[in-house]
């Protein structure tokens, strides 16, 4: 082969090299473009991806809504900016029907003053009625190193609220140690972000159910129900009415709890009069702090595919009766693990003296709750063991707050609300170092590392020269 023959199959390499990077490159183009809305969540807890209840509400959007997004950047900083707008950002990619659009406050006051807005926020709107959600109840305080981001569960229950035609009223019964709603406050704005407007109830006061009841509570009782109380409940129930009853803890449930007994009975389920301890599942080291698993249910499911599970204390330990009462049908919902018993020494258990009794002690598996359905398969009453699970102080624990508005929910007929909520989640946790931890990270930053690269460069240099 000639010279002038090599020039040109060199040239011509090199022209085929040329057109087919550009070739490569132009498809690569094509297909990021086309791939430009994929994401790749590797948080651990999926902290960028939207939760169930989010999509199943934007996928229920019946017309267009719009969502305006009022920022001032000088005064909420560019970090609480980015957060909002990222996520009203993915919310928009989620459907079509939400209109999204996003201003600043100070430069088109003008819009604001419509809203009579006077710090940044977010407005929804769907025909004539809005929702208007501020950034700062979108930001919860943490630690001294963290702070919380509230913004998908505020949004997901705003633009529930706007689109739902129907509200329900549930009473929440008090005046036997039950916990009140100031206790409850995560409850019962979860339950308004489903449309369950929460109410207390003196009944042995009002000596009636008001007409508008879709349900009643009874959470945490310590003394037991009069029997007047239970007849006007009973009388109720008989109706179209339904129940949602976790219970209490009281050492001396088994003299005590006469009535509470009796309406349990009346679903067919029994209280043991024993507390749960499982040193298996359990949490904090605490074995009356118990983490039951799920039995099939359409409360259960979506949160047990998930390994979403909710975590109790002082839990009570329930039974069902052999044959459910006529035109009933019990499931139970919670059971403990294998190795648990339940503790019927309740005096001895305030004392932090428990260990498995034989013959007097109940051996586990353990059940801590059960739902009841009528003849035509409609939600009659939820019946729980335990109660601490649903305060201010453990709603936010693992699954808790999802088991409860899914059990209430269920018991208002709303299937689309047996879901998995948002996290609440915890951003830019700051790490302190110490002076040697620091002084580590100095070194390998600005002395071991370009060393190596260095090193690296230079053996490769000297094989390269030895060919």
């Amino acid at each position: 082969m000639n010279k002038k023959t090599k020039k040109v199959l060199h040239h011509t390499n090199t022209l085929i090299v040329a057109v087919a990077s550009i070739g490569i490159f132009v498809l690569l183009t094509l297909f990021l473009n086309k791939a430009s809305g994929f994401q790749l969540d590797l948080t651990a807890n999926k902290q960028y991806t939207l939760s169930d209840q989010t999509n199943t509400v934007l996928g229920k959007l019946p017309d267009k809504v719009k969502m305006e997004v009022f920022t001032n950047q000088d005064t909420d900083g560019e970090l609480v900016t980015r957060e909002v707008t990222d996520l009203t950002g993915e919310y928009a990619k989620k459907s079509g029907r939400l209109d999204v659009h996003t201003y600043s406050l100070v430069q088109q006051p003008e819009l604001a003053r419509q809203y009579n807005l006077s710090s940044s926020s977010v407005v929804l709107t769907y025909g004539e009625k809005t929702q208007t959600i501020t950034f700062q109840d979108m930001f919860g305080s943490g630690d001294s190193s963290s702070y919380t981001f509230l913004g998908e569960s505020k949004l997901t229950g705003a633009l529930n609220a706007l689109i739902s035609t129907e509200t329900r009223k549930a009473y929440v019964v008090v005046g036997h140690g039950e916990f009140d709603l100031t206790k409850m406050t995560q409850l019962t704005a979860g339950l308004k972000a489903d449309n369950t407007e929460a109410e207390e109830l003196q009944l042995y006061q009002t000596g009636k159910i008001p007409d508008d009841a879709d349900l009643l509570m009874i959470v945490a009782p310590e003394t037991d129900l009069s029997d007047k109380e239970l007849k006007l409940i009973e009388t109720y129930l008989d109706g179209k009415g339904k129940l949602f009853l976790s219970l209490g803890f009281n050492p001396e449930m088994k003299k005590e709890w006469k009535n509470i007994d009796a309406l349990m009975a009346k679903y067919g389920v029994t209280d043991e009069h024993a507390i749960a301890v499982d040193k298996t599942n359990t949490q904090l080291y605490d074995p009356l702090t118990v983490v039951p698993s799920y039995e099939s249910h359409a409360i259960t499911q979506k949160l047990r595919d998930s390994k979403v599970y909710p975590m109790t204390y002082l839990s009570v330990a329930l039974s069902a009766a052999a044959e459910a009462p006529e035109g009933l049908t019990v499931s139970p919902l919670l059971s403990t693990s294998a190795e648990s018993y339940g503790e019927t020494d309740l005096a001895g258990l305030l004392q932090s003296t428990s260990e498995y009794a034989e013959g007097t002690d109940l051996s586990g598996p353990l059940y801590l709750g059960y739902a009841a359905d009528d003849a035509d398969g409609k939600p009659k009453a939820v019946l729980l063991g335990t109660s601490y699970f649903l305060t201010d102080d453990q709603i936010g624990e693992q699954g808790n707050k999802d088991f409860a508005l899914n059990s209430i929910n269920y018991l208002s007929g709303n299937a689309n609300d047996l879901t998995i909520r948002a996290r609440e989640q915890q951003q830019y946790e700051t790490a302190y170092l110490t002076a040697p931890q620091a002084r580590y990270i100095l070194i390998g930053s600005m002395v071991v590392f370009p060393l190596l690269f260095v090193l690296a460069g230079v053996l490769l240099w000297w094989r390269r020269r030895r060919v």
